[in-house]
């Protein structure tokens, strides 16, 4: 069945690209890599290769973010996985925990809701995926995930094309999500900001700053109708994921920073690409 179908947010990965190829290929080295790094060093070879999955699944979720924060920038999603390789091997040894892969996952989805780069407007199906996606990873402690996929769904509607309609349905379904978790969770921060981590992540984001003020233009095109991207939605989705990454770093400290690896990363890559290409340009001179 064709995922589009049901669904305006799949971008299945075709292989007769070669940058799709590439980062398959990079995934897949992660992957045989890290599993014999951690079976050596464990002798656990079976929570070995889980282990390298997980590892390699952040890779390309480190890409496929990039990709969506940047559009234009094809080539500066591959610098996410490089940024991506001090958190796996500090992982690796064992002195922070692998990022929540659910969560970059669940803000990839958040992104491409705003900036419709498969040239398409998330179907329901989308909604209640994002929603309970959010639910569920509120009820595991943070709940700013899911605040970020019901602000996804109900300014989507309000960008042009302007839908009111949609936007009305996801703030009643947002907020009745919100809701059911504040009745029966109310989680709170475990403690106050960690100032680090915080420091940290303000750098990043002030590096991510340079990327969303370029994206004021922007000539790429959906994947399905083949229109110019909107410069609105492009920017829009791309302070969404700042915002959410930030509020999770507010609300969990150092694990909030770590749970969004590919997430920094591809903020990271994309900011420090663009920087260096400004670079490039002035030295050229006109």
């Amino acid at each position: 069945m064709d995922l589009r179908q049901v669904s305006g947010l799949a971008r299945p990965v075709d292989v007769h690209y070669a940058t799709n190829r590439w980062i398959a290929g990079i995934a897949l080295a992660v992957l045989a890599v890290a599993w014999v790094w951690r079976g050596i060093a464990t002798g656990g070879w079976l929570a070995a290769g889980g282990w390298a999955a997980l590892a390699a699944i952040a890779v390309f979720l480190a890409w496929a973010l990039a990709r969506e924060l940047d559009p234009d920038r094809e080539l500066a999603a591959f610098v996410a996985p490089g940024f991506m390789l001090p958190g796996l091997l500090l992982g690796g040894a064992g002195w922070i925990g692998l990022p929540d892969l659910a969560a970059s996952f669940l803000l990839l989805l958040a992104v491409r809701v705003l900036n419709r780069t498969t040239g398409m407007a998330a179907t329901l199906p989308d909604g209640l995926g994002v929603l309970g996606l959010g639910l569920w990873l509120a009820f595991e402690g943070n709940p700013v995930y899911l605040t970020a996929g019901v602000a996804a769904l109900v300014i989507d509607g309000l960008l042009p094309p302007r839908d009111l309609r949609r936007s009305l349905q996801a703030t009643a379904a947002g907020g009745a999500a919100l809701l059911l978790f504040a009745a029966t969770a109310g989680a709170l921060p475990a403690a106050a900001p960690e100032l680090p981590a915080l420091a940290g992540a303000l750098v990043i984001g002030g590096l991510f700053g340079v990327a969303i003020r370029a994206a004021g233009r922007v000539n790429s095109v959906g994947d399905e109708n083949g229109q110019p991207l909107s410069p609105t939605r492009v920017r829009t989705g791309q302070l969404l994921a700042l915002v959410a990454a930030l509020g999770a770093v507010l609300w969990d400290g150092h694990a909030g920073l770590v749970a969004l690896l590919p997430l920094w990363a591809a903020m990271t890559a994309v900011g420090a690409h663009r920087l260096a290409a400004n670079r490039s340009a002035d030295q050229a001179g006109p």
